[in-house]
Order: C-alpha cells, then sequence, then structure tokens
C-alpha cells in the first residue's frame, strides 16, 4: 500500500484517539451550497476568502507546475503567509463547470465541560457513492476548538474505529486517546478555515482522490478553559470535481515525533530542541513538489524549523514558524522541487515552566507535540499520504 501509517501505540496498534464526551445519533448531510468558486469565505477574522485564481492575502502561490520537480534543492523559494489563517487558497483555477458535487456535513451535538478536554470522532461512509476527486472543502468550528481532522479511512480502519467508538454516523468519544493518525484531505487549526488547490500547467484544478470504498471521519479536539459548559457546532463543505476533471492528485508528508521529553530545567532563555529526521519513502513519486507547510506544537513551544539537504538558505531551512496554537499555512513559491529519497529534519524548541517533565502526547493542557505536514503534488491517486512517526 502507498499509503505509509506508523501510529504510537497506546490502546491498540492500529487506531487510537480519545477521551471523554457525549454521544448522539445521527449525521447531517447537506447537498446544497454553491457550486465552484476557488474561495468560499473563510478567515476567522471574518473577512472573505479570494475569488478563483486569489492567492490569498499573504500574496503567495503555489507553482502551476504540475509537479515535474528536481532532485536538488530550491534555487531559493519564498514562503510567505496565505494570510493568517482564512485557509489554503493558492492559485486553484475552480469554475462552476468543473464542480461535480458539494455536500455539507454536519457534526453531532455534544457538549465540553467546564476546563473540560474532549475528542469526539464521527465516521460517515462515503457521501458521494464513488470515486471522487475533492478541490474545496470549507470547514467551521464554533468556540473553543483546538483542531478539526478530516480523516479518510480504509474499510479496516474504518471497521475497527466502529468497535471502539461505535455506529457509523453517530458521534462518540474517539477510540483511545487523542493519538489518532490516519490519511487526511483536511486539518484546520483555526475556526473558519478553507483547502483549495494548485492550478496544474494546464489549467485544471488539482485535487485529492477519495475511493468510493472509504469512508471519512470527523476528529474534534476541542478544549473548554471557560467556566460555562460548551455546546460546540462544527461543518465542513466538500466540493468535488467532475470526472476527468483532475489530473494531478495531492497528498500530505504527516512527520511525528514520539519521543518528546522536555525537563523542569528548560526555560525560555534556554529551551530544550527537540530535532528528528525523515529520511524520504520510496513510495513516493521519484520526484515531487512541496508547495506548502504547516506545524503543529503545544503551549510552550517558541520554534518550529523544517529543513532539507540542498535548499539554498542558512542551514537548508525551508519552513519556520513560531506561532503554537494558531500556525497559517506557508506557501512556497517557487514551490521546494523534492526526490523520493531526500530527508527533512524537523525541530521544535520548548520551555518548561510546569513542574513536571512534558512528554508526547494528546492533551493540549499537560502534553507536547512536535508535527510537519508538507502538501504535495503529484500524489497517488488512490493513496495519497504518507503518516510517519518517528523516535
Amino acid at each position: 500500500m502507498h499509503t505509509k501509517s506508523f501510529l504510537v501505540t497506546v490502546a491498540t496498534s492500529l487506531l487510537l484517539a480519545c477521551s471523554s464526551g457525549q454521544s448522539t445519533s445521527g449525521f447531517a448531510q447537506d447537498p446544497g451550497g454553491s457550486s465552484g468558486g476557488g474561495g468560499s469565505s473563510g478567515g476567522e477574522d471574518g473577512g472573505s476568502a479570494p475569488s478563483s485564481g486569489g492567492s490569498g492575502s499573504g500574496g503567495g502561490t503555489a507553482s502551476s507546475s504540475s509537479g515535474s520537480g528536481a532532485t536538488s534543492g530550491s534555487s531559493g523559494s519564498v514562503a510567505t503567509h496565505d494570510g493568517g489563517g482564512g485557509g489554503q487558497f493558492l492559485d486553484a483555477n475552480i469554475t462552476d463547470a468543473d464542480v461535480g458535487q458539494s455536500i455539507t456535513l454536519t457534526a453531532d451535538a455534544f457538549t465540553v465541560p467546564a476546563g473540560g478536554e474532549v475528542f469526539m470522532c464521527q465516521v460517515v461512509a462515503n457521501p458521494f457513492g464513488q470515486d471522487v476527486d475533492i478541490i474545496s472543502m470549507h470547514g467551521v468550528m464554533s468556540a473553543g476548538s483546538h483542531h478539526f481532522f478530516l480523516f479518510n479511512m480504509d474499510p479496516n480502519t474504518t471497521a475497527l474505529s466502529l468497535t471502539y467508538a461505535g455506529n457509523l454516523n453517530k458521534i462518540a468519544p474517539c477510540p483511545g486517546a487523542g493519538l489518532e493518525f490516519h490519511p487526511f484531505p483536511f486539518l484546520s487549526q483555526q475556526p473558519d478555515w478553507t483547502v483549495n488547490y494548485p492550478t496544474a500547467s494546464d489549467g485544471s484544478p488539482m485535487g485529492y482522490p477519495l475511493v468510493a470504498a472509504n469512508s471519512l471521519m470527523l476528529n474534534l479536539h476541542y478544549l473548554n478553559t471557560t467556566s460555562e459548559t460548551l455546546s460546540p457546532v462544527v461543518t465542513i463543505t466538500i466540493k468535488t470535481a467532475k470526472p476527468g476533471v483532475v489530473k494531478t492528485h495531492v497528498g500530505t508528508i504527516f512527520l511525528n515525533q514520539v519521543a518528546l521529553s522536555v525537563p523542569t530545567t528548560a526555560t525560555t532563555a534556554n529551551p530544550t530542541l527537540t530535532t528528528q529526521t525523515w529520511v524520504g519513502d520510496p513510495s513516493l513519486p521519484a520526484t515531487y513538489s512541496l508547495y506548502g507547510s504547516i506545524s503543529h506544537m503545544h503551549q510552550w513551544a517558541t520554534n518550529f524549523t523544517a529543513s532539507t539537504p540542498g535548499y539554498a538558505a542558512p542551514n537548508n531551512v525551508f519552513y519556520t514558524e513560531t506561532d503554537w496554537s494558531s500556525p497559517p499555512l506557508t506557501l512556497h513559491n517557487p514551490v521546494i522541487p523534492m526526490a523520493n529519497n531526500q530527508s527533512i529534519t524537523w525541530t521544535c524548541t520548548y520551555f518548561n515552566n510546569t513542574g513536571q517533565t512534558l512528554t508526547f502526547g494528546d492533551s493540549a493542557k499537560s502534553n507536547i507535540m512536535c508535527i510537519y505536514m508538507g502538501d504535495y503534488y503529484p500524489a497517488n491517486a488512490t493513496n495519497p499520504d504518507i503518516i510517519a512517526a518517528v523516535q
């Protein structure tokens, strides 16, 4: 199988995730919504998204190359933020004529008690009933959100998740301890997030492939810092292309450090540096292009970097971020050419003022993470994502 899944073993060897919450039934699927349009409204400040062809308010766009890629580092990519939370707008060229279906999924009701932290999961069978290429997604989370994954679940993983989490189409506490990592077309660390993809060299929109047999899982992490119970509302609108429109597929490289430890002696002036190196994956194309980067850290983090050999920047660093809570997507313009045996090293710096050693884990209140996610093309048409846990 092209997709490489390496999961942290806590409760099971394949599927991990969850904590507490309420279970209700029913999953709303709304087939309405406007067709087309490369940028639905997004941005937690309530601003509007760019229209088709827009590059995001940060001005950075992905290259229109369809993934020819080189085997050595870039001669100098300009990394630009997409505008600070509006989403992954890029230079997507989506017209009404390209859009096949538009469906909105709404998570069942659940509650988060005052001071509580929950991980809620809801699995739905492929709502399109066939192989499709996703070309746009718009997710919205009400107050208290930490992150929102939309996982792409093969039949075996879906069956296992339902054994622990409940029946299809019902929300329930996730099956493990908040450490669930699967292929995914959508991740949001902000309340309002839109995902579009680059335009290929022939003018067609790129897309993320979802095969008919696979299910989707909404994975919702909420942290309630208030004194009142929260009743979150979470929706995601998914637009697919008509058959034959997408000719270049996209995927994500998800790199996770799972052997993290930050001692109590780490301070902001003298933080602990955690670093790991991924050596590449032969199931990727021989050459491919990284067009976007984003990180995930927890509240004691001060800096994140990612580097690759041959990249024309100090210390080969092609991505850096200091925002642990709501990092924006960074777009690489031009894209970064990669080879499938080319390594990526990613680092986090952490301080610790808790009085106890901080270790890897799911809780935003008491654990730490150091995760790099890179968006790339061209990807495999059935298994587009690489999920790697490095110790």
